[in-house]
């Protein structure tokens, strides 16, 4: 199975929130010893893990963007009881360099852009309002079905009448904290990323 990943001691105690399907409404759950699996009929759509700090410890809080295999092989291990399909293994996180190609203004709007963007296997049409979108940048790009840090999901739209589907990401955007002018897309540097990279695989960022 398919998974999303989130951790946040502070805000809802040590339990890690796995989402299989953020939009499916649950019918019921399952409990057995620290885990809870819910369900909408009998398709799996979300399991909690209770006590996680036990078995493992995340530094970051949010969402875990790259787990580990061996947590992914925890979790599963502790999934046997209830006799469900395996998590998958996290490898691709949605979120791949990107270059705009081209740059222009919204017809319907002072402030917005309407870009296309590079990843490799496909040019997408996105709008943007950052201060410092500019033809020939390389960026990070949120394609469509990728969740965000704050758990919102990219789907294709249109903004004041404009097709866009995927985002351009600033740096708080992709929960990297470093001081950056607002509103201000992260531009990656030339010689240290190539298009349809996916940006959280990176040794460096």
């Amino acid at each position: 199975m398919k998974a999303t990943y989130f951790y946040n001691r502070k805000l809802i105690g040590d339990v890690l929130l796995i989402v299989i399907d953020n939009d499916a409404q649950a019918t019921h759950i399952e409990t057995k010893n620290d885990i809870c699996v819910i369900y909408n009929n009998d398709r799996v759509i979300g399991i909690n893990v209770f006590n996680i700090s036990e078995v493992v410890k995340f530094k970051n809080e949010g969402r875990i963007i790259l787990p580990p295999d061996t947590v992914i092989d925890i979790i599963n291990n502790r999934l046997t009881q209830f006799g469900i399909e395996k998590l998958d293994y996290v490898k691709e996180t949605g979120f791949k360099v990107g270059r705009i190609l081209t740059v222009e203004e919204h017809p319907e709007s002072s402030h917005l852009h309407c870009l296309t963007v590079d990843v490799k296997d496909e040019v997408l049409d996105i709008v943007c309002g950052a201060l410092n979108v500019k033809e020939n940048m390389l960026v990070v790009v949120a394609t469509v079905g990728t969740t965000m840090m704050d758990g919102t999901v990219i789907k294709p739209g249109k903004l004041l009448g404009e097709v866009s589907n995927g985002m351009c990401c600033s740096p708080r955007e992709l929960g990297i904290k470093i001081e950056y002018p607002p509103h201000h897309l992260l531009e990656l540097e030339e010689d240290k990323v190539e298009v349809g990279q996916d940006f959280f695989s990176l040794k460096e960022i």
